[in-house]
């Protein structure tokens, strides 16, 4: 079943959540395109890996706002969020030892779990705020005029590549190291509670987008890829390096984090990313 988004069916008011559940729409959808496909193996592996990843990406966000924002049934719906996840990776572990396992069951699941579970579970914490005047726009109180500045960010350093998808992941990242950086003027209780969420934010949501990003530079032949690919597994490893570190106490690490990820993305989107951009423009490909 395709699914087609719409704001006046799932849409919760709440910009960020809506922005996120239209992209898991979109990584199930493509699922649905591959069912009938025959050796459906690699592809339905890396839609699958995507969709975990940018699953516990959003239900990070998600529970992170609910926790806010004093939500009193936090714990029923983090249970809900735990068994969807443990869905997905028994499904590829089954798509991983069988040629051709079937897709057509996996996506029905897929489908009826995200429209049953948006339009109960999640409209029930959207009612919870607006009857008690919460407005949130975005995660962790950021408000739109900070958004801004990392737009304006975003413009002045010409981080933007031109290049469809991969522009509006790579914003989404710089929107995470705004609420890193935000954190740098709160009150170090606050940042002890909200540096691990964002840590494992960006540990998801950079799975999610250098897989794409990898697909994108595998269909178009770039020959760099398996260098790129090395550089994101360093990443992937130093944000694994930090979640253990801050998890064990240092707390002094903040400031490092922060620094890491602000010159690691930054600069890794204009120097490396730019080269694809600029083979793109070589080859003539339609970005």
């Amino acid at each position: 079943m395709f699914i087609e988004w719409k704001d006046e069916k799932f849409g919760l008011g709440i910009s960020t959540i809506d922005t996120q559940h239209r992209e898991l729409i979109t990584i199930t959808n493509q699922l649905h395109n591959i069912v009938d496909r025959e050796n459906h193996q690699k592809e339905a592996i890396r839609i699958l890996k995507q969709l975990y990843a940018y699953t516990s990406y959003h239900f990070t966000s998600e529970e992170a706002l609910q926790k806010e924002y004093g939500y009193p049934d936090l714990n029923g719906h983090i249970a809900t969020h735990r068994s969807f996840k443990e869905k997905i990776k028994e499904e590829l572990e089954g798509v991983r030892d069988k040629l051709n396992y079937p897709l057509a069951p996996i996506q029905d699941f897929l489908v009826e779990w995200i429209l049953k579970h948006i339009k109960g579970e999640d409209v029930k914490y959207a009612d919870y705020f607006k009857g008690r005047g919460i407005f949130p726009e975005t995660n962790f109180s950021i408000s739109a005029e900070k958004r801004s500045n990392v737009l304006d960010q975003w413009e002045n350093q010409q981080l933007e590549l031109e290049i469809k998808g991969i522009d509006d992941q790579h914003k989404e990242l710089i929107y995470i190291l705004q609420q890193t950086n935000d954190l740098q003027h709160t009150s170090s209780s606050r940042k002890t509670l909200y540096i691990p969420v964002i840590i494992k934010k960006l540990f998801y949501y950079s799975q999610f987008h250098f897989s794409y990003e990898e697909e994108h530079m595998a269909k178009n032949g770039y020959p760099e890829l398996k260098a790129h690919m090395t550089l994101h597994k360093g990443f992937i490893d130093k944000i694994r390096h930090f979640a253990s570190e801050y998890g064990q106490g240092f707390s002094e690490l903040t400031d490092e984090i922060i620094l890491f990820l602000k010159d690691w993305t930054i600069g890794h989107i204009l120097q490396e990313d730019r080269k694809y951009k600029d083979f793109l423009i070589d080859k003539s490909v339609d970005r």
